[in-house]
């Protein structure tokens, strides 16, 4: 929600799109996969601030990643933060909240659609995913239909990467009913 509010445009974006979609602006079973704004938006969020900040896998057979030979029994740790902001494979503009990037699906998105991964990647995706998408979506929509917000002034962004990612400082927020 935050990222939303701090960007104004998308609020407005968002809010249209529910109101246009979206019978008395709130979501149901056919609305829901076509809100393409509400999808990039928090498709967007979780590419910067993604649920879990680290994926660990084992190597279960030697495996030879160019001049690199990783011996099986290894494990490998990916920092999904520091992917999704690898300016190589986002470009130039990876730490900036540009939703737009996700216009095209997620395949287009970026270099190597593979490194979008809020959720782990392979046989051991979270299960959750899509239950969390279409959460999302539904929550995303009645919030921003029925509500607008304006942040604290006092707010300082500091995302704190634990077992789940979350502002350090909380987030205090003004919130009026539309």
């Amino acid at each position: 929600i935050k990222s939303i509010y701090i960007n104004p445009k998308w609020h407005i974006r968002i809010r249209d799109e529910i109101l246009s979609s979206c019978k008395n602006g709130i979501p149901d079973a056919e609305t829901i996969p076509n809100l393409k704004t509400v999808t990039m938006v928090i498709q967007e969020t979780r590419r910067l601030y993604p649920p879990t900040p680290i994926v660990g896998r084992e190597a279960f057979t030697d495996i030879r990643l160019g001049n690199l030979v990783v011996p099986k029994g290894v494990c490998i740790w990916i920092l999904i933060p520091a992917l999704h902001r690898h300016g190589e494979i986002w470009g130039e503009d990876a730490n900036e909240f540009k939703p737009e990037r996700f216009s095209e699906g997620i395949s287009k998105a970026c270099k190597y659609p593979q490194s979008y991964m809020p959720f782990g990647f392979g046989p051991r995706t979270c299960l959750g995913k899509n239950l969390a998408m279409m959460e999302a979506k539904v929550l995303v929509s009645l919030i921003v239909s029925k509500f607008s917000f304006t942040l604290s002034p006092t707010y300082q962004h500091s995302p704190n990467h634990k077992l789940l990612v979350e502002p350090q400082h909380g987030v205090v927020i003004r919130i009026v009913r539309q």
